[in-house]
């Protein structure tokens, strides 16, 4: 049987070397196919679904008993070179990957690969009898918005559980924070800058609802707390107000990111009340406050999984295993991932990975060899003990 947990560092190498970030030319279309023709090689069946365009996710499956089905979840596109050098062209050193994508999230996409091809040779030898159906699925669009979770949620595809492989040092991930990116349009009248009573200035007013939130609503957020989160935050991210100094602002948009916990409900109503009492009685002035298309496509709710759960417990009991105790206690993290949708839809989630996030999006993107070939082995495991 091929060490297909040696073939982990191949297979990461060869993803990263294909680009599939939005500046990209068919985006994550090349890395799908090439992803098809792997599982092919290896006797698995596949499917490409399309997402948009030439854009598709990848759906590969195993089929196993009358058991709990098993999804193993990440995305194929990554974000653009940016800063980072020879971003698309992998090195090994001293025991660490780099390059775009070897932790945000290629990594896990070529470990739970791996993990397949695996189990796919274990039943054909006899040694392994699948409890459930075992899927991998790789989804396009997670860095933009996440319409490839949309289309798998849409197209009807569900499992019982899932897991899905963003990075976080390979410590069990419970909760993870939802997200709502909203915009606020104010729109007033534009007059001389030599005589500014006669418009209405809505970067004026925007400097006022910037302060309520940041003054005010901000320190009630605080409240709103997670044992494995934290608290619910906002941050104002963008200001583009007006045209030139000697011209009243005739319009102005304030875009905010809201992040939200656990029962931490209606973000949207929240800021639109705020809104609307401090500018909805001002002669001339008008306001609109709307969630943003990055997260009101897919609604970006925040994930929770019950430590008592199947999957939890199986998983945590891989971690400690394969990567040591100290590594099985759960934690959260603040990213959104492509498991709040799946989770919402009815799949108990758990988010487990190779890599660290402080490491993604960044010019020193990398992850240590040793924690894919650790990967691979705790998927497996999880595979192994089955789910029922």
């Amino acid at each position: 049987m091929t060490d297909v947990r040696t073939d982990v560092l191949t297979l990461t190498k060869q993803l990263i070397e294909i680009e599939s970030h939005r500046e990209a030319p068919g985006r994550e279309g090349e890395i799908g196919r090439f992803l098809a023709e792997w599982f092919r090689d290896r006797g698995i069946d596949v499917d490409l679904q399309p997402v948009i365009d030439d854009r598709s996710n990848i759906i590969a499956r195993i089929p196993g008993g009358t058991g709990p089905s098993l999804m193993l979840c990440g995305h194929l596109d990554t974000v653009p070179a940016g800063e980072m050098r020879d971003a698309f062209a992998p090195r090994v050193e001293d025991g660490i990957l780099w390059g775009r994508g070897a932790c945000d999230m290629k990594g896990a996409v070529a470990a739970m690969a791996c993990a397949l091809a695996e189990t796919k040779s274990e039943l054909e030898s006899g040694r392994l009898a699948l409890a459930g159906d075992l899927l991998f699925v790789g989804t396009a669009d997670e860095e933009t918005g996440g319409l490839g979770v949309k289309a798998v949620v849409d197209h009807g595809l569900r499992t019982d559980y899932a897991i899905v492989g963003e990075p976080t040092g390979m410590r069990v991930t419970l909760a993870h924070k939802g997200a709502c990116f909203i915009r606020i349009t104010l729109t007033g009248r534009g007059a001389h800058g030599s005589c500014p009573e006669a418009g209405v200035s809505a970067v004026s007013h925007a400097a006022r609802v910037i302060r309520v939130l940041e003054e005010e609503l901000r320190p009630r957020l605080a409240g709103r707390t997670h044992p494995l989160l934290g608290r619910s935050t906002l941050s104002v991210g963008r200001v583009c107000g007006g045209t030139q100094p000697n011209i009243v602002a005739e319009r102005c948009e304030v875009d905010v990111d809201r992040r939200t916990v656990p029962g931490d409900d209606d973000p949207l109503g929240e800021i639109g009340a705020i809104v609307s009492e401090l500018c909805g009685t001002v002669d001339q002035l008008s306001a609109d406050v709307v969630e943003m298309p990055m997260t009101s496509v897919v609604p970006h709710a925040p994930l929770e999984t019950s430590e008592t759960s199947l999957i939890a417990r199986a998983a945590m009991e891989a971690v400690s295993e394969i990567v040591g105790p100290d590594a099985a206690a759960p934690i959260g993290v603040t990213y959104w991932t492509d498991g709040g949708h799946l989770a919402a839809n009815g799949m108990a989630t758990v988010v487990l990975g190779p890599g660290d996030i402080a490491h993604a999006h960044g010019p020193l993107e990398r992850v240590l060899i040793g924690e894919l070939e650790r990967a691979v082995q705790v998927y497996r495991r999880i595979v192994d003990r089955g789910l029922g």
